[in-house]
């Protein structure tokens, strides 16, 4: 697996946190400032919005023209968002949807790309953001392993291997009895790249079970407000919450672990004190013979573990031992 850092921070290490801003900002500038703010005031290590000149990926004629013009950010704007998402601390990356979009981002300097699931199969645009060099994110939502594959293909033909991919469901809103979140083991199995999930839905439940089952990066759809006019905000996540989500997600990256099976500090005092030993049923007497009618297993574990009671059968005392008290190795011969 390819280890990188997006502006700064190890994809990996922890879940990367991503407030999917998109067009929840209504085409208002001061919107989308304050979606910056809040968004770094919750925790997220990112704010992502989406990046396009209408005329360049939808056609005049298409019934959704209209609504992508109005809601449509100019390259200038999207500069003052990225200087206003560096003064306060939070990373700034964006969505493009045109090659044009590409360039202009790259020249703003984004620490990395993301291409949205609908863009999995625009070869001519994934070539072009992965000669970037920069680290990409792809969503995978309506695909199949070998349109993935494509993708990835693409990326490494132009020299990129700095690739991470989001499973996601292309459904708004997603709803979680279609998440399929195993499908996030299945990409890593299969790709070897760091996988997070892309959340279309409301549930918070779904982000956490996909990070506790491996998701390096969530994406979540952030608004200001559910009841703003808008397709995406009544799905979306308010301030209050994402803060909450993210604590919560830390929660259960603490509950996951580290995956190497061995016994807790917390466990050693305890399992003395609960585990068992060899123990003497009645008074042995020295040079008597070590035979199971004078044992017996209990607690505590002071004596010669219950592993080894096959071993000691046979055996003699070395000296006289009591009646309900341990049998250890030097009290046998």
């Amino acid at each position: 697996m390819v280890v990188f850092e997006i502006d700064g921070k190890q994809i990996g290490s922890r879940t990367y946190f991503i407030a999917e801003a998109g067009l929840n900002h209504n085409g208002d500038i001061k919107i989308a400032k304050k979606l910056v703010e809040e968004a770094y005031n919750a925790g997220a290590d990112a704010i992502k919005f989406q990046t396009y000149k209408t005329e360049n990926f939808i056609t005049e004629s298409n019934p959704y023209f209209k609504f992508f013009k109005k809601v449509e950010i100019n390259y200038n704007e999207f500069g003052e968002i990225k200087d206003h998402a560096k003064n306060i601390g939070i990373t700034f990356f964006s969505t493009p949807f045109d090659i044009e979009s590409v360039d202009y981002l790259d020249k703003i300097k984004v620490p990395c790309f993301k291409i949205a699931s609908s863009d999995i199969t625009n070869m001519p645009l994934i070539r072009h953001i992965a000669k970037k060099n920069k680290p990409t994110i792809i969503s995978t939502g309506s695909s199949t392993l070998q349109e993935i594959q494509d993708s990835i293909n693409w990326c490494m033909f132009e020299g990129l291997n700095k690739i991470a991919l989001l499973h996601c469901v292309v459904n708004y809103p997603a709803s979680p009895d279609e998440s399929n979140l195993l499908s996030i083991i299945t990409l890593k199995n299969k790709f070897g790249l760091s996988v997070g999930y892309s959340d279309n839905g409301d549930s918070k439940l779904v982000d956490l079970v996909a990070v506790s089952i491996g998701a390096e990066i969530i994406e979540k759809h952030f608004t200001l407000d559910k009841k703003m006019d808008g397709p995406d905000h009544s799905f979306s996540i308010q301030p209050n919450d994402l803060k909450k989500l993210i604590d919560e997600i830390k929660v259960v990256e603490i509950v996951k672990g580290d995956g190497i099976k061995i016994p807790q500090k917390s466990e050693i005092s305890i399992r003395n004190i609960a585990r068992r030993s060899i123990i003497a049923k009645d008074d042995i007497k020295k040079g008597d013979e070590i035979t199971a009618n004078v044992l017996s297993i209990k607690r505590p574990s002071d004596g010669i573990p219950p592993k080894y009671y096959d071993v000691i059968l046979g055996k003699r005392a070395f000296k006289d031992i009591k009646k309900d008290t341990p049998v250890n190795w030097k009290d046998i011969m």
